[in-house]
């Protein structure tokens, strides 16, 4: 017989896969006579599925500026670009040209520029070998003819504020950019979402943004509670939407954590949107801590969700055990060990999963309180980065601090792990 769970008022619950890079230098300068060329290209592979995958560029500028670029490169088995962002694409048999968009044209001497792509492919999918920048073969050194030069007056960006889509609003700078991620990231609020927080990158990376939906601990409506977690795992590439606005007051249900997923689902089609193809849709985390879990457990069976994570959570009543028996995604929980007084609850709820459904438990002897108001959100927040990196990016890498009897958080280290059906 399972242990009889610890019945707690609703007040008491608190609160990269392949990569390559090819070195690349072109004749950069279209905007002086004798330009130094000069230039690098990093070409990913995020993600990728049976015939097609997701590519990331980004072209670093070695050289003088520029106010117009293309860059060209071969394929060498058969692949297609079958859908591209931040610029234009054609395509002529194996050989592929990506035109600057009307916003991302000028590069200043050591700035980069992105862009990215869908793909599909039939057989192998190596990456391309060499690159082509503005007509001359990359080489990736520089050739200094004459000093670098700038044109006076360019503005320099302000942090925080994103690069526009073609014919779309440009929307605010996002508020207090931080995060350890190679994107810093902050928070901002949209009309058409009321009552939440979304954290997104200030600059977004060439792949769409998986998305990471949060309900806050105490069913707080202030989206900003557990704000250095939240953008932390923003910083990386997430769009992260929390329920409640910044600083807000009142109380969240589960809705809240449906109408999140249903606007990014909206977003990413609107025509005009800002986030119009940026958002990847189909990789949806849904999660929550102490209260803000139970809201995830709600809506952990939606078909949209990809995976689910408790954080200091459990089911309060064995009454609401049809919500673990119906779990068919992968689930994680996140604990701090023995003293949370969530742990019975959440120990108890690790015991009743269905069978063979993938599982992952950590304990860290942190208490209830977690570390979400830590720095970038201490542990809590990298280990969240690492499990959303490998379910929702398929980075088998991060995946290894979860999967094995030697996985990162194994060894060594203060948590104390259980598995249950993982395999990387």
């Amino acid at each position: 017989m399972a242990p009889s769970r610890h019945r707690l008022p609703r007040i008491v619950l608190a609160g990269t896969v392949g990569l390559a890079t090819v070195a690349a230098a072109g004749l950069l300068g279209t905007t002086a006579a004798q330009a130094a060329p000069g230039c690098g290209v990093d070409y990913t592979i995020p993600s990728s599925w049976n015939g097609g995958f997701t590519a990331a560029v980004t072209i670093t500028n070695l050289g003088d500026r520029l106010t117009s670029w293309n860059l060209t490169w071969s394929f060498g088995a058969g692949q297609t670009v079958t859908q591209l962002w931040n610029g234009s694409v054609s395509q002529s048999g194996s050989q592929v040209t990506v035109t600057n968009a009307s916003y991302n044209g000028t590069i200043a001497t050591g700035g980069t520029v992105s862009f990215g792509f869908n793909g599909a492919w039939n057989g192998s999918n190596p990456r391309p070998a060499s690159f082509t920048l503005n007509g001359t073969l990359c080489t990736g050194t520089v050739s200094p003819t004459s000093p670098p030069t700038s044109t006076p007056g360019t503005p320099t960006p302000t942090p925080g504020t994103p690069t526009p889509t073609p014919g779309g609003p440009t929307p605010p700078p996002v508020t207090s950019v931080g995060g350890s991620g190679p994107y810093p990231a902050g928070y901002e609020t949209s009309s058409g979402l009321n009552n939440h927080t979304i954290y997104r990158p200030a600059s977004f990376p060439a792949r769409p943004l998986p998305v990471f939906v949060w309900g806050n601990g105490a069913c707080s409506a202030n989206g900003t509670s557990a704000l250095p977690f939240l953008r932390e795992i923003a910083s990386h590439g997430f769009l992260v939407i929390s329920s409640g606005r910044p600083n807000g007051s009142g109380s969240t249900t589960a809705a809240l954590l449906t109408q999140a997923m249903n606007w990014a689902v909206a977003e990413n089609s609107r025509q005009g949107s800002f986030y119009q193809g940026r958002i990847d849709t189909t990789k949806i985390a849904v999660a929550g801590f102490s209260c803000g879990g139970l809201e995830a457990y709600e809506v952990s069976n939606d078909a949209r969700v990809s995976t689910t994570m408790i954080f200091s959570s459990g089911l309060l009543d064995d009454n609401n055990d049809f919500q673990l028996r119906r779990l068919t995604k992968p689930i994680a929980y996140v604990v701090g060990g023995p003293s949370d007084i969530a742990y019975p609850n959440a120990m108890d709820d690790w015991g009743k999963l269905p069978s063979g459904l993938p599982a992952f438990m950590g304990n860290l002897p942190v208490g209830h309180g977690g570390t979400y108001s830590q720095t970038n959100g201490g542990e809590f927040g990298r280990v969240a980065v690492l499990y959303l990196k490998w379910r929702l990016l398929g980075d088998r890498t991060a995946g290894q601090t979860f999967v094995g009897s030697d996985c990162g958080l194994c060894r060594n280290t203060q948590w104390t792990v259980q598995q249950k059906n993982l395999t990387l």
